[in-house]
């Protein structure tokens, strides 16, 4: 999400098309509800936040909420292993934990590699 905001920084004229193209992004139980409240807030009170402001408000929101969550994120990836799981499924959670944690792609590989069939790795990574 954060990719395609700054994507749109110039291609929109004015605060509120740039709100409503990065809000009707957002899905899922959370953030669609997230959205919607504030497309719904900001038409009742016709004021839209500025671009900083949104770009602001999305990091906020598709960031670690605290160091417990991020503490979390780290913890599952080192317990986690593919399983009988599809590697496709394995490998978005697995990218959802990295990017909760915050975790360096290199630290990343080095667990992937244990939590992942060796047989899998040569075959999607090498």
């Amino acid at each position: 999400m954060k990719m395609w905001v700054q994507a749109y920084t110039t291609a929109l004229p004015t605060n509120m098309n740039k709100c409503l193209a990065v809000w009707s992004q957002m899905e899922g139980p959370i953030a669609g509800r997230y959205s919607h409240s504030q497309i719904m807030e900001c038409q009742d009170a016709g004021i839209w936040p500025s671009w900083n402001t949104l770009k602001d408000e999305v990091d906020a929101f598709f960031s670690p909420q605290s160091e417990r969550e991020w503490a979390w994120a780290w913890a599952q990836m080192q317990r986690t292993m593919q399983g009988a799981q599809p590697i496709e499924n394995f490998l978005n959670s697995f990218t959802a934990m990295k990017q909760a944690g915050q975790v360096s792609d290199d630290y990343t590989f080095s667990i992937l590699v244990k939590a992942v069939k060796p047989e899998i790795i040569k075959e999607v990574f090498i």
